[in-house]
């Protein structure tokens, strides 16, 4: 039979508080034989202590509320596997919602961490918020009564978050390309208002500039970041351009689009210099290895757990952004 509080405080002629005192480490008026004692009971039976107890005790219940957009995108799986070990390193627990890129399921969700007592939120948003425009954005944001980051995305408002530097990997993604001598340069990125897709889209621009090469709307893209947009999108720039280089805004697009040239026979690396964006492990299986824009996701998840805890200990606001880099493996071709 399960040993509880009551039957120590019982067993040891004490208090339910001054067992709960005890067995949380906190200061109980009572003798070290006394505190020795009641340990040494708990220890004995193999004590394990009620999590909603505690949490009553303490204020505390050691979760932290973590949603995701799309637990399927190796990206965001990483960054779960990152947050998750960062946590449990610090003596906390990851309490994990999908929300299917949906932004009504994210807001129901985000109720339901809340009313089960997490002790902040770490919020990777959706899409589908985002594409919403600020205006919702910031009322979501602002309702939200607990202390949370936001991950992977940003915002004008003075709250704590943190992200990529998204300007920088599109300018680093195009500038390879130039340099290897492209100037007729195919970008899909995510659809208007989509997380970091248009300052994605910024530095893509940015590079052009610098390098005086015309910005060419026809040459720009747009989908979901997903495979069936890359899909989708791969036939019309066969089809509308004459780009010689590709650059794929997350990778799940560029998978996308290697399945449709597969159906068609055709390889898209012969065709098309190639760069995309994430740099999934799958990246350097694929034969040619293909060039992508790293982001330290384990970084990101890390910095994001130490925010997060500076957070709630220290109500202050918080926000970082993280440089990115490109690798350079073979898909890029010297045009």
């Amino acid at each position: 039979m399960k040993l509880t509080m009551k039957d120590i405080a019982k067993m040891a002629n004490v208090s339910m508080t001054t067992v709960s005192l005890v067995l949380n480490n906190k200061k109980a008026r009572i003798s070290q034989k006394k505190i020795n004692e009641i340990k040494k009971i708990a220890a004995d039976n193999n004590y394990i202590p009620n999590s909603s107890a505690v949490s009553l005790a303490t204020n505390e219940s050691k979760t932290i509320g973590v949603v995701v957009p799309n637990i399927g995108n190796p990206f965001y799986s990483l960054l779960l596997k990152a947050i998750s070990d960062a946590l449990k390193n610090r003596g906390y627990y990851a309490l994990i919602i999908n929300t299917n890129d949906n932004h009504d399921d994210e807001s129901q969700q985000v109720q339901k961490l809340i009313s089960r007592g997490v002790d902040g939120i770490l919020l990777v948003p959706s899409n589908d918020l985002f594409s919403q425009g600020s205006t919702v954005v910031t009322e979501f944001l602002k309702d939200i009564s607990l202390p949370f980051v936001l991950v992977n995305a940003e915002t004008k408002l003075k709250i704590n978050q943190i992200n990529f530097d998204s300007v920088e990997g599109g300018f680093l993604a195009t500038q390879l390309l130039i340099q290897k001598g492209h100037k007729k340069i195919a970008i899909i990125t995510g659809e208007k208002g989509y997380v970091n897709a248009d300052d994605r889209l910024k530095g893509y621009k940015k590079a052009l500039e610098q390098n005086h090469i015309n910005f060419d709307s026809n040459l720009v893209f747009r989908g979901k970041y997903d495979i069936q947009s890359g899909n989708e999108n791969i036939t019309k720039i066969i089809k509308d351009t004459e780009a010689t280089a590709i650059f794929f805004c997350n990778d799940l697009m560029l998978y996308g689009a290697m399945q449709k040239m597969n159906q068609l026979k055709l390889n898209l690396f012969d065709r098309y210099s190639i760069i995309g964006y994430d740099d999934t492990f799958f990246n350097e299986i694929f034969n040619p290895e293909v060039s992508s824009v790293k982001q330290d996701v384990n970084k990101l998840g890390s910095d994001a757990v130490i925010m997060m805890l500076d957070v709630i200990k220290n109500k202050v606001v918080n926000q970082s952004k993280l440089r990115v880099e490109v690798n350079d493996r073979e898909s890029v071709k010297q045009l």
